[in-house]
């Protein structure tokens, strides 16, 4: 393929391809290329086609490959008339198309994405949930499933497209109904709204994905890219297409603008907002719409009277003649600590050498889509509480996790909250002396209580009967009563929560089940086994490398060398002609 390409260039440089030019001021397009696949372009002329062709008939005796026409297509701008169409098709062979279809199974379509352009991922992740038996799998599994496979699905459409939002609420609830087991005609019990299934485990969530949220942070790294001057072709392209070096808010979009363009454009607020700005020359820093002075701090935010002759100016505008900050253009209308916090920053100077956009969150030149994410959805600003962290380092299995995570919550389905549903009475079915709670599911019913009291130390009893459920959770998670059987206290209590609660609920509904005489064995049993399964990971034995050049060497005189794939078939001859 590389001489394809050099063919190519040769006939471009000999004036005999016409390239497209992407804009006036743009860069010449001749050709691109990826791997087998190879985008073609040039002026819809016949002596262009004859040259095209010229090209691919030489290409194709010098290689000994072919072209296939079958997977090989044309499309024309509007502009081409339908006569010069037709002659172009019959000289190529080729047919001729409306759209380019999909390259890597993301839309090639310079328009504004439809609905219909991406219904393909809602079929893709429909087709992944009918293959998995929903009820065969525990919560624990769901949710694995759906951060894994589900929710990975639309990641690589959206790094360059913005999907259309009633699309990914639509794997939104495919993913929720999917997690909490819902299946066609059988709802289930959403027992966590999705606001808080989808934070960050330190902050009390399972760590899922808000899909449109990803998808803006997924676009922002492009007009990082652009704004931070990266060669990439596809920002050549944009920087010659519509004929600027950065992206502002204030930019007019026009209506013929590709819809990538758009998109970026209008989430350019957000890139200067949370990306930060280290002062160089400052030629390139907007001194009022850019975060300069302090990450995320901007001054078009702290609703000033910026005055008229400022309100375009760069940061590079407020120094005076002498290199210095100009206070006297700044005192009459910022605020005190604004101005200490601008004295604490070297003034521009093209000593400095260029402006530099720093990542969100990361304090580097890298930008990164995770921690822009996370600014978005607004996480650094909620609390995190120590009992998550202790909650996900419990040596136990996913499944009791994300029981104990449903518990922390309160969100078991008891008898009190059906009865809130108005599907039963409040009283707990087993001792009928109290409101079925969360807390007395777990540890105040007679049924349970006696377990506890068997391995609960005397002196540890006050605090463990005591409080309620957040101070019960709170002091089994960080508890200092001593192992048993060689299980840390929290482990057991995790496991022990969970037995507790699914064994009389199996009792009531599963005919042939039955609970175990000996509960507190059976539980140390269970966290032995988790605890020998993490202490058997072996690592895998790995094959030494050895570097090896291949290359193709003539064969001795008298023999034949037939170069072929790795398919072959036996009892095959090679003749002399």
């Amino acid at each position: 393929m590389d001489k394809l390409s050099h063919l190519i260039m040769h006939a471009v440089n000999e004036g005999l391809w016409k390239t497209l030019r992407a804009g006036r001021n743009g860069m010449n397009v001749s050709h691109l290329m990826f791997a087998d696949d190879l985008l073609l372009f040039g002026e819809a002329t016949e002596n262009q086609m004859d040259c095209l062709m010229n090209i691919l008939t030489k290409f194709c005796s010098m290689s000994g490959q072919e072209v296939s026409y079958e997977k090989t297509s044309i499309l024309f701008s509007k502009n081409v008339s339908r006569h010069i169409r037709n002659k172009l098709v019959q000289k190529s062979g080729f047919r001729e198309t409306n759209h380019l279809g999909k390259y890597l199974g993301v839309p090639l379509t310079g328009n504004a994405p439809r609905r219909s352009d991406f219904q393909y991922i809602i079929n893709q992740v429909s087709a992944k949930l009918a293959r998995w038996k929903v009820n065969q799998l525990s919560f624990a599994g769901r949710v694995t499933l759906a951060k894994s496979v589900i929710e990975a699905t639309p990641i690589y459409p959206m790094m360059t497209n913005r999907i259309p939002k009633g699309c990914l609420e639509e794997i939104n609830m495919l993913q929720r109904k999917f997690i909490w087991g819902e299946t066609e005609g059988n709802n289930k019990y959403h027992a966590i709204r999705w606001e808080d299934v989808t934070r960050p485990k330190r902050f009390g969530g399972l760590g899922l994905r808000r899909l449109d949220t990803m998808n803006q942070a997924c676009l922002l790294k492009l007009g990082w890219k652009f704004n931070s001057g990266a060669s990439d072709l596809w920002c050549e392209v944009l920087h010659g297409k519509y004929s600027c070096q950065t992206i502002s808010e204030n930019m007019v979009i026009k209506a013929p603008a590709s819809s990538l363009w758009k998109n970026i454009v209008k989430l350019s607020s957000n890139l200067n907002k949370y990306s930060f700005w280290a002062v160089g020359n400052g030629y390139s820093v907007d001194a009022w719409t850019s975060a300069w002075i302090d990450a995320g701090l901007r001054i078009t935010d702290l609703d000033l009277a910026i005055p008229e002759e400022l309100q375009n100016a760069k940061v590079c505008d407020l120094v005076d003649s002498s290199g210095e900050w100009n206070w006297s253009m700044m005192r009459g209308w910022m605020p005190v600590d604004l101005l200490h916090k601008i004295s604490a920053i070297l003034p521009p100077s093209d000593v400095n050498g260029d402006d530099q956009q720093l990542g969100s969150g990361t304090g580097s030149k890298k930008f990164s889509v995770s921690d822009m994410y996370s600014v978005l959805c607004g996480f650094d600003n909620y609390y995190e509480a120590r009992s998550w962290k202790l909650l996900w380092k419990l040596h136990v299995t996913e499944r009791v996790k994300c029981f104990i995570w449903l518990v922390s919550h309160d969100r078991l389905l008891t008898n009190s909250r059906k009865a809130m549903m108005g599907l039963c009475h409040a009283m707990c079915t087993f001792c009928g002396n109290m409101e079925e709670t969360c807390i007395h599911a777990l540890r105040d019913c007679t049924i349970v209580r006696n377990m506890w009291l068997s391995v609960v130390p005397c002196e540890s009893r006050g605090l463990f009967f005591g409080g309620d459920l957040d101070s019960w959770i709170n002091y089994n998670l960080s508890s200092d009563i001593d192992r048993i059987n060689g299980i840390r206290w929290e482990d057991f209590w995790a496991a022990a929560c969970h037995c507790l609660w699914s064994w009389p609920n199996k009792e009531q509904h599963v005919d042939e089940f039955s609970q175990p005489v000996h509960e507190v064995v059976h539980i140390l049993q269970r966290c032995s086994h988790y605890y020998n399964a993490c202490m058997d990971r072996k690592p895998v034995n790995t094959i030494q490398k050895r570097l090896q050049w291949i290359g193709w060497k003539v064969p001795e005189e008298g023999w034949v060398k037939l170069n072929t794939d790795g398919a072959c078939k036996g009892l095959w001859v090679v003749e002399a002609s």
